[in-house]
């Protein structure tokens, strides 16, 4: 009898451990084959932005790499969210990827009320694209070269006007961020978009902007504008002769604008592991590399799916905090 129920109780084990080196297997053979059919890239944004152009370097990439098609959607609208919700209802096998960034998971979520979405939780982190930086520009006729006279003129006026592409947005904040620093009375001006902005701060109407690097760098270059200070913690190639704020010494007006891909909760790990791997694979390719430089954009060091989990959540955590000290909302 007890030989029997031995003899049941080693059946037993040994169908539970075949059945597990059968789904070990079926998985590792699942990230082999993986993907056998066309990918959807989703970018929270119109056709044409940074973050849709940056999607389409690794769109390219990806199609080459993997001897599939990738398919670029745009869904713009709500800062991002659209992008976002597409992605959670999406089945979680890897072949829905979405690009994420900075506001799609770090203001967005801090900023609206009720919050839309987790972007730590309701996500699988798959890596790091790369970042950029904000740049802090005014008008040559203020016979202005760096930021200390910068902010010793702005003392000297009731208060400094400054525009951004929108409320809630990264140089939105950053602007708030400058005045609270050097304790300046700071009045901010929203419009629909960079370029009105840019135009108007050409043309006197208000003092200062905070701008991303490709909507400024030929301005800049021409002397049409004066770069003063970079909000990256290291100077962008592309910007090499314009200090960081943190080498000025002033590491609260650090900001780094940074894209990174998303994959539905629960996307099986091995799934994720070989997204991930491709996205470490894309990155080290020269004409991905050249096009993202293009933009303005520096590729980011290898890390592994979690620790970039682990960057998102400290990222948005102190967007939480920023959005609470500011007072800035969104209706």
């Amino acid at each position: 009898m007890i030989n029997r129920f031995n003899q049941l109780m080693l059946l037993r084990g040994l169908t539970v451990i075949a059945a597990c080196v059968v789904t070990m297997l079926s998985m590792k053979a699942q990230a082999q084959s993986f993907p056998n059919a066309p990918v959807t890239f989703v970018v929270p944004g119109p056709a044409g932005s940074g973050t849709d152009q940056i999607a389409r370097l690794l769109a390219d990439q990806f199609t080459k790499m993997w001897n599939q098609s990738v398919v670029v959607e745009n869904r713009a609208g709500a800062s991002g969210s659209l992008g976002v919700q597409m992605l959670m209802r999406a089945k979680p096998d890897g072949y829905t990827i979405m690009i994420g960034h900075v506001s799609t998971h770090g203001i967005v979520p801090a900023l609206r009320k009720p919050k839309p979405y987790d972007p730590f939780t309701d996500f699988a982190p798959i890596g790091e694209i790369g970042s950029s930086s904000n740049i802090l520009v005014i008008t040559p006729d203020k016979n202005i070269k760096t930021l200390n006279e910068w902010v010793a003129l702005s003392k000297t006026k009731n208060s400094v006007s400054y525009g951004s592409p929108g409320i809630g947005l990264s140089q939105h904040f950053d602007g708030y961020s400058f005045g609270k620093k050097f304790n300046v009375e700071v009045l901010h001006i929203p419009y629909k978009g960079t370029g009105p902005a840019v135009n108007d701060l050409l043309g006197g109407r208000i003092d200062m902007m905070f701008v991303t690097p490709p909507a400024v760098m030929p301005l800049v270059n021409s002397g049409k504008l004066i770069a003063l200070a970079q909000t990256s913690e290291i100077r962008q190639k592309a910007f090499s002769n314009v200090p960081t704020f943190k080498e000025l010494g002033y590491d609260e007006l650090i900001n780094k604008t940074w894209w990174g891909l998303f994959a539905p909760l629960g996307t099986p790990k091995n799934v994720v592991e070989k997204l991930h791997e491709s996205l470490l694979t894309a990155l080290k390719n020269d004409s991905v590399r050249k096009g993202l430089e293009s933009l303005v954009v520096d590729p980011a060091p290898p890390k592994s799916s979690a620790e970039f989990g682990e960057f998102v959540r400290k990222d948005y955590q102190r967007w939480v905090d920023l959005v609470q000290q500011s007072g800035i909302t969104v209706n």
